[in-house]
């Protein structure tokens, strides 16, 4: 019995559309390249900070989440990891890293999918994990990791506000340099980004 022959398939032959293999290697390769550079500036920063200050303290999860540099490093190279298994098996049409990198795209989803989820049905426990843990945390570190100091005075400059919390000002009460009950210069006062006027660079203290 005669059996009809296979149809042999071109050399270059591919099930994917030319266009969106190479779209999505082009958007993954602009995100490689993201990650890449803030895993430099972020080991640059490290580095920095710890040829400055000598040493740098990661005793809990929030001296590591409150380090910009060490942050920049870890997010750029979950992204350069990301993006390299997306850019490589979009290429080479690789199953295994299309795989991988569908999978790193499923559990961003679902993360954030559980922040939103959370933060609309537990709005209050979510505000008070905010302002009980990370905002005191923030302002008790205040003078302890440069970075920090730099991102939060570049914060309460452009918005125009003092302190991290509904306290407002009172946060700063916190912080041993600005507490009254400390023998700095400091004492009873705030930053200096808390001042109205940008170019006074005094420490404004709290009426008594």
């Amino acid at each position: 019995m005669h059996q009809p022959r296979r149809r042999r398939m071109p050399h270059n032959f591919t099930y994917v559309s030319a266009c969106n293999k190479y779209m999505i290697f082009l958007l993954n390769f602009l995100f490689w390249l993201l990650g890449g550079l803030m895993v430099a500036i972020g080991l640059y920063a490290f580095v920095d900070k710890w040829q400055n200050i000598g040493s740098v303290k990661l005793s809990s999860f929030y001296d590591v989440f409150l380090n910009i540099s060490l942050v920049l490093v870890i997010m750029g190279a979950i992204i350069f990891l990301m993006s390299f298994t997306g850019c490589i098996g979009a290429l080479r049409e690789n199953t295994c890293l299309l795989r991988f990198y569908s999978f790193f795209l499923l559990v961003f989803f679902l993360l954030e999918m559980f922040i939103a989820v959370a933060g609309f049905v537990f709005p209050h426990k979510m505000q008070g994990l905010l302002d009980e843990q990370f905002s005191d945390k923030i302002i008790t570190s205040y003078r302890e990791d440069p970075d920090l100091q730099n991102l939060i005075d570049f914060g309460q400059k452009e918005f125009r506000c003092c302190g991290l919390s509904h306290g407002g000002y009172l946060d700063w009460s916190k912080n041993e340099y600005f507490n009254c009950s400390s023998p700095s210069v400091e004492s009873c006062g705030v930053p200096f980004s808390c001042c109205i006027n940008a170019t006074d660079i005094t420490v404004s203290h709290w009426e008594t």
